[in-house]
């Protein structure tokens, strides 16, 4: 009943008000993104815009959790589960003119597992072998070994679809000149302060959760970088934004006020937390590991950095992903304890001076803690943990950079501690992160842990894969990989006269749905 309204409110303008056209639809980027290319980044910006409005998948996931077809007219999957054979919708072109086709789904992948490119997508296909054109309307996928995450894994931004045209016409430069076969076009980046996209006309829309079928209803969105939150709340009090993200402690003052709405989802796929360069002492102890965890205070990061629109986690699983087990927090998480994480710091070789402060191996306990810059909430809550591990007698210095210096310098393997968040709705995303070596080539290898991550990506029935998903995220509490903070929730405000802001499984903004009214 709800969706059939909403398609009335689509089209009767005397009940819903009227959709103007030359609407501009004006929202916020956080940070600017380093490039646009998914297959060089898919970091949750680059994601954000290219999922939302310049790229296409072959399928999406429904409210349920459920793949659906997209570009994807349907599938068939072999028996021994090693081949997915994809369908492709007819007529679909990219906003360059050319097709979109099985040449199109080759090319793509065959550029994520392009060593050369160093994709950082490559993980993310798994035992993927080959990738074969049947005919222009058919692609043919075949696995080393059964690989579960891949149907979700392909949902997401990361495998949106460019055109073989312009990366070739482009080269070097593609990543600020990205063809999609989304709803709109990137028309402009002028870098570091906002991106314009204009409308594509020939749009239709191919999933069926969307209300409008056809091309999206305001002509351009422009996408402006605002880093500091004071200033993306001045704008969307002076409507300057149609919608954006607001630091959590602002949240309060619009959620009352009838000139805005409140877009609030509590069950997220994002995680925050410490992680360790295991290659540094003393970080290969996991006592050490663990009693980090006992020292952060999560209640205090909840409340400080994200005004309580977060909750605190404890297990290595964000619990909006398929598979979360609360039991594993529950039974071995590090809830807040300083006396207990300084126990089992002076079990693991550290000695305690007069004052309370810590040595190890003959030196005061002094460590590095990195993370990405832009974002009040890191901030306040690097400034919490810092207080925290001076609390037990441990120094912290503190070291941020903008995403796209501080991720490629974890690498480098100078650094003992990283802050890091990711968003992620499958359960390879442990796989991903922590199989070792890690994503950054920091995790001592841990052979019973491996195995159980690779098992749980080769199983294909949902309820045996959710078990050996509980048993993983039970292997990583106990070796502490790493030390969870919190997820927070994911909260957007929006103009009152923004309607139809709808958002998918993965959070992505279904943009031809959104309607400016009267």
């Amino acid at each position: 009943m709800f969706r059939r309204f909403l398609l009335l409110c689509a089209t009767l303008a005397a009940l819903c008000g009227t959709a103007r056209a030359g609407d501009v639809l004006h929202l916020r980027l956080g940070e600017d993104p380093e490039t646009l290319y998914n297959v060089k980044s898919f970091s949750l910006t680059v994601a954000n815009t290219l999922g939302s409005f310049l790229l296409d998948r072959l399928i999406y996931f429904d409210t349920d959790g459920k793949p659906q077809p997209w570009l994807a007219s349907g599938w068939t999957v072999s028996d021994d589960q090693k081949q997915i054979t994809f369908k492709l919708h007819d007529g679909v072109k990219f906003t360059d003119g050319t097709p979109f086709n099985a040449d199109a789904v080759k090319f793509q992948f065959d550029a994520v597992m392009d060593k050369a490119n160093a994709s950082p997508l490559l993980p993310l296909v798994g035992s993927l072998q080959t990738v074969e054109v049947v005919d222009p309307l058919t692609v043919r996928f075949t696995f080393g070994k059964p690989y579960a995450p891949f149907m979700s894994n392909i949902a997401n931004a990361g495998f949106g679809f460019n055109s073989p045209t312009a990366v070739k016409k482009f080269g070097d430069q593609y990543g600020r000149n990205v063809v999609g076969t989304g709803p709109y076009v990137l028309k402009s980046w002028l870098p570091g302060t906002e991106m314009q996209l204009v409308r594509n006309p020939d749009y239709k829309q191919l999933r069926a959760d969307a209300i409008n079928k056809g091309a999206p209803y305001p002509d351009a969105v422009v996408l402006t970088v605002i880093s500091e939150e004071t200033v993306a709340q001045a704008a969307l009090e002076t409507g300057e934004l149609s919608a954006a993200g607001v630091a959590a402690d602002a949240i309060d003052r619009f959620k009352n006020d009838p000139k805005f709405n409140l877009v609030l989802n509590k069950i997220v796929t994002n995680l925050l937390f410490v992680e360790f360069n295991e290659t540094h002492k003393p970080f290969d102890d996991p006592n050490v590991r663990r009693a980090i965890g006992y020292a952060i205070d999560r209640d205090a990061v909840v409340k400080s950095a994200f005004n309580g629109y977060a909750a605190p986690a404890l297990g290595p699983m964000a619990l909006g992903i398929p598979g979360y087990d609360p039991a594993v927090g529950a039974e071995l998480g590090t809830p807040y304890d300083p006396a207990k994480a300084k126990a089992l710091l002076l079990q693991a070789g550290f000695t305690a001076g007069a004052d309370g402060t810590l040595s190890y191996g003959g030196k005061p306990a002094s460590f590095s803690l990195k993370s990405y810059a832009g974002f009040e909430t890191i901030d306040r809550t690097l400034a919490v943990i810092q207080s925290n591990l001076a609390a037990i007698g441990i120094k912290v210095s503190l070291e941020t950079a903008d995403w796209g210096t501080f991720y490629p310098s974890l690498l480098t393997g100078n650094w003992d501690m990283d802050l890091n968040r990711w968003t992620y709705s499958d359960p390879s995303i442990l796989t991903v992160l922590f199989r070792s070596p890690g994503h950054r080539h920091m995790t001592l290898a841990n052979p019973a842990q491996d195995e159980i991550l690779d098992r749980c990506d080769t199983l294909m029935n949902t309820d045996v894969r959710f078990k050996c998903v509980s048993e993983a995220q039970r292997a990583l509490a106990q070796s502490a990989t790493i030390a969870p903070v919190l997820s927070n929730w994911f909260v957007v405000v929006t103009q009152a006269n923004v309607k139809d802001y709808h958002l998918d499984y993965f959070n992505y903004l279904i943009p031809g749905d959104v309607r400016i009214v009267n």
